[in-house]
């Protein structure tokens, strides 16, 4: 008796978008976009126009992945031919790249995305790494570091403002869909999450409020750069058990300590008002605000400051 052997080349285009999305980990809108910037495979249109891709465009499209993730840039990688590109990743391994952590591998490939100018494809990577790592490793393993190394390329000038800027929207997309999807019900503790006037960089204050969320904690994010008084007529209308602030860039002159001395004034005297970030420790000490060391202070302070009864309305 004959065994049944197949006739079909590698080349052959007769696999669909979800066979190779499957098999590579690519969501089909980066692969779309890798196909429309850069070329990277040319797959073939079967009947009602859909897409049909070959054995031979799956290994390659799936050596590029093992390339991002060992810190690779799209852009520097995909027009090499497939026996070099095959070296390449091999070489790789053998440097130890395939020891790395999934977080390591998840921030290696967002920072090539960056890299890439490509935050479609940085904010699908996020949403792959939140859902493999959980949240809490996610944020503390590749979304603060991520941030860091972004800012030390950005100095070094590796990094122009429009890579610097389209990673922070897809960032604040990602964390903004968190929150979203972890609003408690009714009976939560209250938070109010916002930064003070002058300081737009609002990363530091969206990763505490999901922090804060994953803790069980209603989230009200209002946004960054926000007068004294707009925080504090918002605080009248949400009635939080606690207000946060982040401040990412040192300003310890200027308007922003009497910002803050007006915003205390103006909360109610039972209203804890907390005060983090890279730039909080250079502000003044101001009487009535709580300073926030760093994430795992951040979670002790909303243990410390958790009302023991909250009923909803």
């Amino acid at each position: 008796m004959t065994s049944m052997t197949t006739n079909s080349s590698p080349s052959e285009p007769r696999h669909p978008i979800r066979v190779v999305t499957e098999r590579t980990g690519l969501s089909p809108d980066v692969l779309r976009a890798w196909e429309r910037r850069y070329g990277a495979v040319n797959p073939a249109r079967g009947e009602g126009r859909h897409r049909l891709y070959s054995d031979d465009d799956i290994r390659r499209l799936t050596l590029l992945v093992r390339a991002i993730q060992a810190g690779r840039s799209v852009a520097s990688v995909v027009a090499l031919p497939p026996e070099e590109l095959g070296r390449l990743v091999a070489e790789d391994g053998e440097q130890g790249v395939e020891a790395r952590t999934p977080a390591q591998a998840y921030l290696a490939q967002g920072m090539g995305a960056i890299h890439d100018l490509t935050p479609a494809l940085l904010e699908a990577t996020l949403r792959r790494a939140v859902l493999s790592l959980g949240i809490p490793e996610f944020l503390g393993k590749v979304l603060v570091p991520m941030i860091e190394k972004v800012g030390e390329v950005w100095h070094a000038g590796e990094l122009g403002v429009a890579h610097e800027h389209a990673a922070t929207a897809a960032m604040e997309r990602l964390l903004g869909w968190l929150l979203r999807e972890l609003a408690p019900g009714g009976g939560a503790p209250r938070l109010l999450m916002a930064t003070p006037a002058g300081e737009r960089h609002g990363l530091g204050a969206l990763i505490a409020a999901v922090s804060a969320a994953v803790d069980g904690w209603h989230v009200t994010w209002l946004g960054a750069d926000l007068p004294a008084l707009e925080i504090a007529a918002a605080a009248r209308r949400d009635l939080p058990d606690l207000v946060g602030l982040s401040i990412a860039i040192p300003k310890g002159s200027g308007a922003l300590p009497r910002e803050l001395a007006d915003l205390r004034k103006a909360l109610s005297i039972d209203t804890p008002l907390l005060l983090g970030g890279r730039g909080a420790s250079a502000m003044p000490a101001t009487e009535g605000i709580i300073m926030v060391r760093d994430l795992p202070h951040w979670h002790v302070l909303l243990r410390t400051h958790r009302p023991t009864h909250r009923w909803s309305s």
